[in-house]
């Protein structure tokens, strides 16, 4: 009798730790998607991160229908982009600026005799794709030089899509590219400020 209330101890210590485990790793912010199941997804919908993998590059979205403001959503994606990149076992990542037809955003240059960072936030510009109940969906990106959305109120709109893509690289990060993004500098900074979209 003595053995088995030996066991059941054991045993529920055992479950004790397994709790204390799970605790710490929900304290620790959003989990990132995993790459077995996220990889060639569907068409996302409202709430939905996804990734696609080509080689060393990565299209990333984020989705969902109710958007409170640009940085929100964009930081998410940003953490996601960071935890992708650990996943995928590479170190750092590039932002792959997109080519829009009348951009008024030049492709800023590495500065060799310029400060060096780990990231800048600003220089990850993802495109953005929305729709409200009084139109059909529109498109906007940073590079266009107009506000945000073009105006739109953020509350107005039911529907947005954002989306980016990322070279992935090893070793350490070029830290004189604005575009260059460590990513486990990335994820650290960001963990705790982020939460899936609506």
């Amino acid at each position: 009798m003595g053995m088995k209330r030996l066991a059941y101890a054991a045993g529920m210590a055992a479950i004790g730790m397994c709790g204390v485990f799970f605790v710490a790793a929900v304290a620790q912010g959003p989990a990132p998607a995993s790459a077995a199941a996220s990889f060639g997804p569907a068409a996302p919908g409202p709430g939905i991160f996804t990734v696609k993998r080509q080689g060393e590059r990565l299209h990333l979205t984020v989705s969902g229908h109710s958007l409170s403001g640009q940085k929100d959503a964009e930081m998410y994606l940003a953490y996601q982009a960071a935890a992708q990149t650990l996943a995928a076992r590479y170190t750092w990542f590039t932002f792959i600026m997109p080519h829009a037809k009348g951009s008024k955003l030049s492709v800023p240059k590495p500065d060799p005799a310029g400060i060096r960072y780990s990231f800048r936030m600003e220089f990850f510009r993802p495109a953005w794709r929305y729709k409200t109940a009084a139109g059909g969906w529109k498109s906007w990106s940073p590079s266009a030089g107009t506000s945000f959305l073009d105006g739109t109120d953020p509350a107005t709109v039911t529907r947005f899509e954002i989306t980016a893509d990322i070279q992935l690289h090893k070793g350490m990060v070029d830290d004189t590219n604005p575009l260059a993004f460590d990513g486990s500098a990335l994820s650290d900074f960001l963990i705790n400020q982020v939460s899936p979209p609506k």
